[in-house]
């Protein structure tokens, strides 16, 4: 019941309403009540809307959905407007992204995207309850001293890290700390969540012990300081699930009806998902309960096997092996890492970041009644960077791995769940089947490409372009997608990286890089970054907005050599060979940098596919004079099938059987041009578009032509 009134009439309501504004004069302007602290800093700042009502063709709907936003421009938006405000934002409203892959859950509403060119944007209506349940928070962390009466160092290793592990604001995190910190799998520590809500209700448990508190008046006190502690630290979904745990155990026990950790978490999630049905389909929820009944279950029987002295080390170092065992398998199968520094480096990054919530509790109260924090604040730094160190630490020791298989990771969260609670005969042997379950998932190799032949997939990666080519154990990544905004170089990382992932793609011969254009050099930085890649390619063009200048950093931070690909370049492998037919060449009037792009045939067991980047027109009327174009099975179509690419002459030239063309849905460019599609139907060439199909794989084999796409509902 809760389901259809909190979600399915809401998404017809605003499904409606959408429909209707694409259907008419856009004016895309939102009401409704932000739901989260900014985070990022300018020019990208991003934050969430709990959307109330859409302008429509000058008249106000109802718009209940969850709308993401993201605003550009050097002003931040939290001046304007913070958490809890009731707010009218205007922009370019459109549905979200397809998600980079299938694991994540299929959902029951649709998901909106607000893009914002500037905060000037935002406007203010008005305070709600949330805002002034915020205003603790908000006044504390506008007693932080600005950055920049401190110094550089001051930002980065104290007023960040203290907005973020005391007040759950991350728009201040170095974002190469922030880095490190997810590398290292131990991003958690860094920001509210529910592990920080522990180890406060940890920190007054000890305070009350040594002041000889106990009894009622011991949980009371305890409840108290749990809920304000949620409370100034934002109150985000991780921490306010850890709250609901410890709170509704500590009131059982006040009620003088004591409860286990078990039925805690099952009472919690009652309330939990009663409040807040969307909850259900969150990957914190599963993560926080997986933690809880790990530490339930698991913490006594490993401590029984450690020394007895002292106690309070062993106690953590079981706490911290019973939640790794729980969460470990999730976090391989939702973000393909292995965290094998983690489990050697939580034990003493835990215990650190309770010194530190302590010592920041102390610093934020300094700021905030006015005295001086010069000593504390330095030793909080300290502590701060001490805790990056761990963090890259195990960064060095993490392993991204393919996609194992969802039956797998079930079979081995089953195995744990057996040797935790099962018959005490069953207990060991299912202990060594989910360790030798979970080890097997960590080392086995993804699928590998054709052994004949070779595939050709367009990733679908938006508003770009991004082609994966694969044959036996090889893999190339012809561009790597990426949005406009070339600040935005995460993108790689949370939309290209799972799809190669998900392929069982864990290494690179090669990444191309056709020009350097952010929707398709971008998201080859961060790919860069994660993935050992053999080389580096760039084409012999000119240079645009320092691309190749960052790609080139890139890649030497991870040892990666760079080579520029001219003309009549060919790259041979044992059966197979990449030949570079255009790269670079004069400076045209117009379109230079489209027209500079690297254009290249890949061939293999005599089946060829031919890769244009964005080269228009004029490099098509070149190649075809040169008589550089000859016969392919496969046209990557250039610039997204924009009317300036993709004549006549050069299908004419090339016959190609199929075609593929990446763009964005409901881009702003008009791409797919009708008259391409025009051109490309005269010649009878079928071609299948990643805003319509998705991720399209196509494999040439000597005897037949595969194709395969994900679809879009």
């Amino acid at each position: 019941m809760e389901g259809r009134i909190a979600i399915a009439r809401h998404e017809e309501v605003a499904r409606a309403a959408f429909v209707a504004l694409a259907a008419g004069e856009r004016a895309d302007r939102v009401e409704g009540v932000l739901t989260d602290f900014w985070s990022d800093s300018p020019p990208r700042a991003r934050g969430r809307l709990r959307a109330e009502r859409l302008m429509v063709a000058g008249q106000w709907r109802p718009f209940p959905t969850e709308v993401f936003l993201f605003v550009s421009g050097s002003g931040a938006p939290e001046a304007t407007a913070d958490r809890g405000d009731r707010v009218q934002i205007a922009g370019h409203l459109r549905r979200e992204e397809v998600p980079a892959s299938d694991r994540d859950v299929s959902l029951p509403w649709t998901r909106y995207r607000l893009s914002v060119k500037s905060s000037l944007h935002v406007r203010r209506l008005g305070a709600t309850a949330l805002s002034r349940l915020s205003a603790p928070n908000r006044w504390l962390y506008g007693r932080l001293p600005p950055p920049a009466s401190r110094g550089s160092g001051f930002e980065r290793n104290v007023r960040g890290p203290l907005s973020a592990l005391l007040l759950g604001r991350t728009s201040q995190l170095d974002r190469g700390m922030v880095a490190r910190y997810r590398r290292g799998g131990l991003y958690h520590l860094l920001v509210v969540s529910g592990l920080h809500v522990g180890l406060a209700a940890g920190i007054v448990l000890g305070v009350l012990s040594v002041a000889r508190v106990g009894g009622k008046r011991r949980d009371a006190i305890l409840l108290v300081s749990v809920f304000f502690f949620v409370l100034i630290g934002g109150a985000n979904a991780p921490a306010v699930r850890a709250g609901i745990v410890v709170a509704v155990f500590l009131a059982a026990r006040l009620l003088e009806r004591p409860i286990g950790t078990g039925q805690a978490a099952g009472l919690s999630a009652f309330a939990l998902f009663a409040a807040d049905p969307k909850q259900i389909y969150s990957l914190g929820t599963v993560l926080t309960f997986a933690a809880v009944a790990g530490i339930g279950l698991l913490t006594e029987p490993a401590r029984r096997r450690l020394p007895a002295r002292p106690d309070p080390i062993f106690s953590a170092l079981a706490t911290t092996f019973a939640a790794q065992c729980a969460t470990a398998p999730v976090i391989l199968w939702r973000f393909n890492l292995v965290s094998a520094g983690a489990w050697l480096t939580s034990p003493l990054a835990i215990p650190l970041s309770a010194v530190l919530i302590a010592l920041g509790g102390a610093v934020l109260l300094l700021f905030a009644i006015g005295l001086p924090a010069t000593s504390l604040a330095s030793l909080f730094g300290l502590g701060s960077r001490a805790l990056e160190v761990l963090a890259d630490r195990a960064s060095g020791m993490a392993l991204l791995r393919p996609t194992p298989p969802l039956a797998a990771v079930l079979a081995v969260g089953g195995a744990t769940l057996l040797a935790a609670a099962g018959p005490r005969r069953l207990r060991a042997p299912a202990a060594a089947l989910a360790a030798a379950a979970f080890l097997a998932l960590a080392i086995r190799p993804g699928p590998a490409g054709p052994g004949r032949g070779f595939s050709v997939e367009a990733l679908d990666v938006g508003q770009g372009d991004s082609i994966l080519l694969r044959w036996e154990r090889h893999a190339i990544l012809v561009d790597g997608g990426g949005p406009f905004d070339v600040e935005a170089a995460d993108f790689g990382r949370t939309r290209l990286l799972p799809k190669l992932l998900d392929r069982g793609v864990t290494r690179l011969d090669g990444v191309l890089a056709t020009h350097p254009h952010p929707d398709h050099a971008l998201g080859l930085i961060a790919i860069l970054d994660e993935l050992p890649v053999r080389t580096l390619w760039l084409s012999a063009g000119k240079d645009e907005n320092d691309l190749f200048a960052r790609l080139r950093s890139a890649a030497g931070a991870a040892s990666v050599p760079v080579s520029v690909l001219r003309q009549g370049t060919s790259i041979a492998w044992r059966d197979a060979k990449l030949t570079v037919i255009h790269s670079g060449g004069r400076v045209r009037k117009t379109d230079t940098i489209n027209n500079q792009s690297v254009v290249a045939v890949f061939e293999r067991a005599g089946r060829r596919a031919l890769l244009t980047g964005d080269a228009g027109a004029p490099t098509e009327r070149d190649l075809a004079a040169g008589g550089r174009l000859g016969r392919a099975d496969l046209l990557k179509v250039g610039h997204h099938g924009s009317r300036t690419s993709t004549t006549p002459l050069l299908l004419a030239a090339v016959r190609p059987r199929l075609a593929l063309l990446s763009c964005g849905r409901e881009n702003r460019f008009g791409h797919p041009a009708q008259l391409t599609l025009e051109t490309l139907a005269a010649f009878g060439v079928p071609t299948f578009r990643t805003d319509r199909l998705s991720d399209v794989r196509v494999e040439l084999l000597p005897s037949a032509t595969r194709l395969s796409w994900r679809g879009l509902e």
